[in-house]
């Protein structure tokens, strides 16, 4: 697996989790949920079609398909920004409590920051600020 085919998955896989959200937001009927638990209900399903169009990330770390998930869902711009990333956020917490550790085999302990998450979140809607900004241009 190359960095370029990589890159290329999460940034392809990021445009297919947008435009799910969406669909899923227009159609579902869960307006009366906290979006954080939305956020949640819909990870399941969107996750596994997209390890499923995209095998590659088959084999990534369960943060990377979180966090490219998160970008998918930020990139859809259904929500303001702040009220986005703060359901982020408490989704990613909660579900940082409840999930149990993935079938795939850890070769010792992590040594994840636990704000990484937090900062790689914040970088993405940078990213999305900036790009947005210069396509208007």
């Amino acid at each position: 697996m190359s960095d370029d085919d990589l890159t290329w998955a999460v940034e392809a896989s990021a445009a297919q989790i947008a435009l799910m959200w969406m669909v899923h937001q227009w159609e579902a009927d869960e307006s009366n949920k906290p979006l954080d638990v939305q956020i949640i209900n819909f990870s399941s399903h969107a996750l596994i079609e997209m390890c499923a169009a995209y095998p590659i990330l088959q084999n990534a770390t369960e943060e990377l398909l979180w966090l490219t998930y998160f970008k998918g869902l930020i990139a859809a711009d259904t929500h303001p920004h702040d009220r986005m990333l703060s359901a982020i956020d408490t989704a990613r917490r909660r579900t940082d409590s409840t999930v149990k550790p993935s079938s795939k085999s850890v070769e010792g302990p992590s040594e994840i920051d636990p704000t990484s998450d937090a900062d790689a979140l914040a970088a993405i809607d940078r990213a999305l600020s900036k790009a947005s900004y210069t396509s208007h241009l």
